[in-house]
Parts: C-alpha cells; structure tokens; sequence
C-alpha cells in the first residue's frame, strides 16, 4: 500500500483498505464514503485513487491537516482529479447523493459527509 495513494478496485478487502490512515492503519471510516466514491467511480469511467481518506491525530497534523477536520471522523476523503472535466463529473455525482460539502484542490477533490458543519459548502485549497 502506497504511503499516499491507494487505488479503487472492485474488491471490498482491497476498497476497504484504502479508506485506513496511511501512517498507521488504523481509523473506521463511515461506511456511506466507499459507496459514494464507488458511484462517482462509474461515472468517470476511469479508475480513481483515493488520496485521503481516514487520518489518525498525528498523520493528520503531518499533513496540515485542521484540528476539526472531517478525516478525523472518518467522514471524509479526497480524490485524485487533475481535469475540469473530471472535477465536475466527480462533484455532480456526488451532489445526486446528496454530498454537500466540497473542497477543491489543484489535484484532488475533497468530499465531506460531516453533518456536524454547515452544508452546502465549496471551498478551494
């Protein structure tokens, strides 16, 4: 397993793990977060890599991460898109499932299910 990406297959073994803190493995990510990235993952008909999901404390404070940061709960991930094509179609899908939290960053898109934060929210990196 790669130390910051982890790429989507159909196994759930395999779908599961890229969900884990990359530093120590640990973490339980909201069940709701697999399937999410699985129906965005049909509509971009290519593979996507996760490239941030669960966080423990330290990895997150490793990668700057905010001290309320929704991977701390597990109600988040990022995925790796380099396209404005792909940003939209990742977003669009995401918003039928009524996803309502985005950021946007140069490689990735961050998408957030923390009902604990205000909805309807984009925000860029």
């Amino acid at each position: 397993m790669s130390d910051s990406q982890n790429q989507i297959t159909p196994s759930p073994s395999q779908r599961g793990a890229a969900f884990v803190c990359p530093c120590c493995g640990q973490g339980t990510i909201d069940p709701r977060l697999p399937a999410i990235v699985a129906f965005v993952q049909e509509a971009a008909h290519e593979p996507l890599t996760i490239t941030s999901a669960c966080r423990c404390p330290a990895h997150n404070a490793a990668v700057g991460g905010s001290p309320t940061s929704s991977h701390l709960k597990g109600l988040a991930v990022d995925i790796a898109c380099n396209s404005d094509a792909l940003r939209y179609t990742l977003i669009n899908r995401a918003m039928h499932l009524q996803v309502s939290r985005f950021g946007i960053g140069k490689n990735f898109i961050h998408l957030d299910i923390d009902r604990a934060k205000n909805a309807r929210r984009i925000w860029v990196y």
